[in-house]
């Protein structure tokens, strides 16, 4: 018998026996060093093959046989690195050979990596080092770039993101979707060169190439360097050659260009230069400078050879949530100009130069505390009308800004506002300049303390929590200023005013029918007064005696139910409903007995007594098609709303049912299978109103043959101003018209019965047809004047036809023309046309406008723009000079 001993060490004997016999099973460690092993051929057939990125197989190369056969083959430990955590490698190839750590795939290999696709007809690949080589036909697609890259051979490392590709072509921001071929960012980036080395992760160096973002192999442009540097999400160049239909134009030092659509680069913007009949020969450039990821600069200078320098810029910021502030700025340094003064023999040096600055921002300190506004000077009025770009800037003479703080809490709104209005509507004439801008008026508002409460219950809820328990509504509005009005020959300074106006509503619903009665009180005080001159020159004298102004007010709104009638066009499978909803409204105001001696500064001072009446009646005309369409539970069933409103209680204002949506939009017909109804469109409407003033002389606050303006005459027709007393207020007429597709006609017309003649009319007018679109505006205007203390009639009446074919971003030809012809001068104000010709990524734009506002500015200018994309444009069209609208007016088109 064995001791206990002796059966311990057999046992240990053994298992270490079985253990070196039996260590190739061991997957740990390597205790031996293995013996050479032949190569081995995998089957021909098409198999797919995975094996870690990083792992060492286990079948090593052939191993040295020791030169001293005394030497024998020791066991030598040598650990086996652990499996990668990261992806595998994955291919597919018709033929497949390894020996051993190298694996050779020939026959349309498919080898996949992470999010990268390799497409060659033959692949090595080395399992210790994990590096590919592959020739034939050699894509690569994928990665975070979205790169798509072809050459004839070429390698890559995957442990350390480094590759080499040989005979290059590709870009970055392409992905292929099926068949077909989307870019991924607006703008790619295109390349190609005698190598391509990628020198980390979303790195690389091309080497001898070019780029650009057209199509190859024929760019219409391309950049040729002798290395182009892509890091960071951009692409530099040192030494490149601009070449434009393979002719070598310009040289280069240094460009760059953001491969991120998002990304921004510091450095020169293209160039601008024009010839203007009043600027003369001019040449400038930007510099735009990228201050932080949320801040950005422009500056830059124009040299007017007739003028002198103009510099500008702009300056952008943008915070967290909503906070923003932008900043644009321009100026002329201006040498002056000859002219000869009328009734003068020798001409005259006049500067006409200046600067215009306009900011606008806000600033969320909390949800319920923000800090808004816009703010812009102007130093001279001539400069803007002389050269301003744009037609409507430069004939509007009003300068106004406009900064709060605000607190919006529950509804109770404290604010402190800072407000400045100039207007420029005149030049006078001093002692030490021959015409120097003097604004013919410029009020300001510094400070004005302003406390409002949103209308709210009267009462709170009760004990059942119900916040409308009480039908009555309440609100206020209060206001505490310290102002300054100043004109030619007039001056108030420094005028306290402290407003206080509560009001109470009642809203009251007796079936269709609905009324809001509204009583309001109204007390302003005031720290000084004016004596009107009603003999002389109409210019009232400012008195410093404090006035106090107090008015009751009474309101009544009633909104009748409005009339429906639908009417079934079969032939077109329509359905027509006509609708007329009328209004009646009551106001009388009393109180006010002093208000030709009230300084006037903004609305709130041309409060008079008055007792008037009034109507509006409009008409709208739904249309909706029969036939079927996809359901859509979330458009408002504007027909059967009134229909089903008595089988529908949960259904809401809107015409929507809240209990169930859809269910009044699905029900089955014989022309309707589906039971789908497509939502209702508005193809017309026409509103009509009038008022009629009972009291015809507003309590005796007007001024006979003067110009008269109250907030009784503001809110119906934009001619506001009253020469005489009168009960009948113009008649206005809004119409706007869209029956027919692509068709849009709006006409505003106000039509005064007392005189016989339109007030105003403004009329527009647009179809579109493929890519055309053509149209007419036209505005006339009798507006009441004073001079000298007489009321006076000034009359303007603007015709502006246009015609718009495409659209700037169009590839191919579009086309731009437009006018303002000024009837009552009888001269063209404005004229332009402007041609665009776009290829895949550079466009050309030349065009023609010329100003003709009296004879302050009578100027002709050629436009011209060279675009390429990701580059930029240079010339001088920009948006504020080019013929064709902002995108948003284009909307009628497309």
């Amino acid at each position: 018998m064995l001791g206990k001993d002796q059966v311990m060490c057999s046992r240990y004997f053994w298992c270490i026996t079985l253990l070196l016999l039996c260590h190739v099973q061991m997957e740990a460690q390597l205790l031996t060093n293995a013996l050479p092993v032949p190569g081995s051929t995998e089957p021909s057939a098409q198999q797919t093959q995975q094996q870690p990125a990083d792992s060492s197989n286990s079948a090593q190369a052939p191993a040295q046989l020791p030169d001293d056969p005394s030497r024998q083959v020791l066991p030598v430990a040598h650990p086996e690195p652990a499996l990668p955590a990261g992806l595998p490698v994955r291919w597919e190839a018709k033929q497949q050979t390894r020996v051993g750590d190298v694996s050779t795939l020939t026959g349309e290999v498919v080898l996949y990596y992470k999010d990268y696709v390799l497409h060659a007809d033959k692949v090595v690949y080395r399992h210790d080092t994990s590096t590919v080589e592959a020739e034939g036909h050699l894509q690569l697609d994928g990665g975070p770039d979205d790169a798509v890259i072809t050459a004839s051979h070429g390698e890559m490392h995957l442990d350390d993101h480094t590759g080499a590709f040989y005979d290059v072509t590709g870009t970055f921001g392409v992905r292929h979707v099926g068949h077909a071929i989307i870019y991924s960012t607006p703008d790619p980036f295109i390349f190609q060169g005698r190598v391509l080395l990628q020198t980390g992760e979303r790195a690389y160096r091309i080497v001898d190439g070019s780029m650009t973002s057209c199509r190859l192999p024929k760019p219409d442009w391309q950049l040729i360097s002798r290395s182009i540097q892509v890091a960071d999400g951009k692409a530099s160049t040192h030494n490149s050659v601009f070449e434009f239909w393979h002719i070598p134009l310009f040289y280069l030092p240094f460009v760059a260009r953001n491969l991120d659509d998002t990304g921004r680069e510091s450095g020169f913007l293209l160039p601008s230069g024009e010839n203007s009949g009043v600027k003369g020969l001019v040449i400038g450039d930007e510099v735009y400078w990228v201050i932080n990821r949320s801040m950005d600069l422009t500056v830059g200078a124009e040299y007017w050879s007739k003028r002198g320098f103009a510099p500008s810029g702009s300056y952008r910021y943008r915070g967290p949530g909503l906070d923003a502030l932008a900043v644009r700025w321009s100026a002329l340094l201006d040498r002056g100009i000859e002219e000869t003064p009328a009734g003068a023999t020798q001409p005259t040096l006049v500067n006409q130069g200046g600067a215009d600055i306009i900011a606008y921002g806000r600033k969320y300190f909390t949800p319920d505390t923000r800090l808004a506004g816009a703010v812009e000077y102007l130093s001279s009025y001539v400069y803007r009308l002389a050269f301003d770009e744009n037609l409507s800037q430069a004939t509007s003479s009003e300068v106004q800004s406009d900064v709060a703080l605000i607190h919006d809490h529950q509804g109770f709104v404290p604010s402190l506002n800072l407000q400045r209005f100039e207007n420029f509507a005149g030049t006078a004439s001093t002692s030490d300049a021959p015409v120097v801008n003097v604004p013919e008026v410029r009020i300001l508002h510094l400070p004005l303390l302003r406390f409002d409460a949103l209308d709210r219950p009267l009462l709170p809820g009760g004990a059942s929590g119900n916040a409308d328990i009480s039908p009555v509504y309440w609100g206020l509005s209060s206001t505490i200023a310290d102002m300054d009005r100043a004109e030619p020959h007039f001056h108030s300074r420094n005028v306290g005013r402290l407003d206080i106006y509560p009001h109470i509503e009642l809203p009251i619903h007796l079936g269709d029918w609905n009324f809001l009665p509204a009583v309001a009180v109204r007390c302003t005080q005031y720290s000084g007064s004016e004596l009107q001159d009603l003999t002389g020159n109409g210019v009232p004298s400012v008195q410093h005696n404090p006035l106090n102004r107090s008015d009751f007010e009474a309101s009544l709104d009633i909104r009748p139910p409005a009339l429906e009638r639908d009417f079934a066009l079969t032939g077109l499978h329509r359905e027509l409903r006509h609708v007329i909803e009328p209004e009646i409204f009551y106001r009388y105001v009393t109180g006010i007995n002093n208000a030709q001696h009230v300084l006037q500064f903004d609305t709130m001072d041309i409060a008079s007594n008055t007792n008037e009446a009034g109507f509006s009646l409009t008409q709208r005309f739904y249309v909706r098609r029969t036939d079927a369409a996809p359901c859509d539970a979330k458009e408002p069933d504007l027909f059967t709303f009134n229909a089903a409103k008595e089988q529908a209680p949960n259904l809401d204002p809107l015409g929507g049912d809240v209990s169930n949506s859809s269910s009044l939009n699905q029900t089955p017909t014989a022309d309707n299978p589906t039971g789908c109804k497509p939502p209702a469109r508005e193809w017309a409407s026409w509103q009509i109103a009038q008022k009629y003033y009972i009291n015809p002389n507003f309590g005796g606050a007007l001024i006979d043959n003067r110009r008269n303006v109250f907030d009784a005459t503001l809110d119906m027709t934009g001619a506001s101003y009253l020469t005489s007393p009168r009960n009948i207020a113009p008649i206005i007429s809004r119409m706007r018209f869209e029956a027919i597709d692509n068709l849009r006609l709006e006409w505003d017309l106000d039509y005064d019965p007392k005189a016989g003649r339109i007030t105003s009319s403004d009329l527009f007018a647009g179809y579109s047809f493929g890519r055309t679109t053509v149209g007419l505006g036209h505005a006339y205007l009798n507006a009441a004047d004073e001079s000298n203390g007489q009321a006076t009639i000034i009359q303007s009446e603007q015709i502006k036809p246009f015609l718009y074919f495409g659209k700037p971003s169009d590839v191919g030809l579009s086309v731009a023309l437009n006018a303002s012809y000024d009837t009552t001068h009888g001269q063209i104000q404005y004229e332009g046309v402007e041609a665009i010709y776009n290829w895949n990524c550079c466009g050309l734009q030349a065009g023609y406008r010329r100003f003709s506002l009296g004879t302050l500015r009578d100027e002709g200018e050629w436009l011209w723009g060279f675009t390429l994309s990701s580059i930029g444009t240079a010339g001088n069209i920009r948006r504020s000079t080019s013929v064709f609208p902002t995108p948003a007016m284009l909307q009628l088109a497309y």
